[in-house]
C-alpha cells in the first residue's frame, strides 16, 4: 500500500523539478537586445575562454579612452552547437587581442551576447549555422543571408 502511494508522490516531485528547471532556463531574445537595437563593438584582450554547455563564455578586458580597464563577459552558443556547426573556436586563444561584435544585455552592464569575433589578423569567427531571422525572413545559413542581402554582414538590415 505504501509503495502505491510513494510512486505518484515521487513522480509528482520529479515532474515539478523538471518543470522548475525548464522555467529557469533563459533565452537570448529575453535577456539581450536585438543586434539592431543595441549593437556593441568591444576591442580587448581575452582573459578566459570557456567553451561549454549550456553557454560558452569569453571574458575580455577592454581599455577605454581614459585608460580604465573594464572586464566584459561575452556569452555565446553552447559548446556542442559551436562544434557541430564547425565554428573555428580553436582559433580564439587567451591573450589574443580581438574585436567582439555583440548585442547588449537588457539588465546587466558589461555583459553581451556574441555575434562574431574578429581576430587581430582579420579572421572572422562566427556562429550562424542555426539560422538567421531578419524580421519575418529566415535564412538557414550566413551564406544564404549574405547572398540575398548582398552584404558580408547578415545581422544588420540594409537601410
Amino acid at each position: 500500500m505504501r509503495i502505491r502511494l510513494a510512486i505518484p508522490c515521487i513522480a509528482g516531485a520529479a515532474a515539478m523539478i523538471i518543470a522548475g528547471s525548464a522555467l529557469a532556463h533563459h533565452s537570448v531574445s529575453t535577456n539581450y537586445f536585438n543586434y539592431e537595437e543595441a549593437p556593441v563593438e568591444l576591442f580587448g584582450t581575452i582573459t578566459e575562454i570557456e567553451i561549454r554547455n549550456p553557454h560558452s563564455l569569453i571574458t575580455l578586458n577592454v581599455v577605454d579612452s581614459d585608460g580604465v580597464t573594464t572586464e566584459w563577459l561575452a556569452e555565446w552558443s553552447d559548446g556542442n552547437a559551436l562544434r557541430r556547426r564547425a565554428v573555428d573556436i580553436d582559433l580564439i586563444k587567451v591573450g589574443d587581442e580581438v574585436t567582439i561584435n555583440a548585442r547588449r544585455h537588457r539588465r546587466l552592464d558589461h555583459v553581451v551576447y556574441i555575434r562574431d569575433v574578429v581576430l587581430s589578423d582579420g579572421t572572422l569567427v562566427r556562429d550562424c549555422g542555426a539560422g538567421i531571422y531578419r524580421g519575418d525572413e529566415y535564412y538557414a545559413t550566413c551564406d544564404e543571408a549574405e547572398a540575398v542581402q548582398g552584404r558580408q554582414d547578415p545581422y544588420f538590415l540594409v537601410p
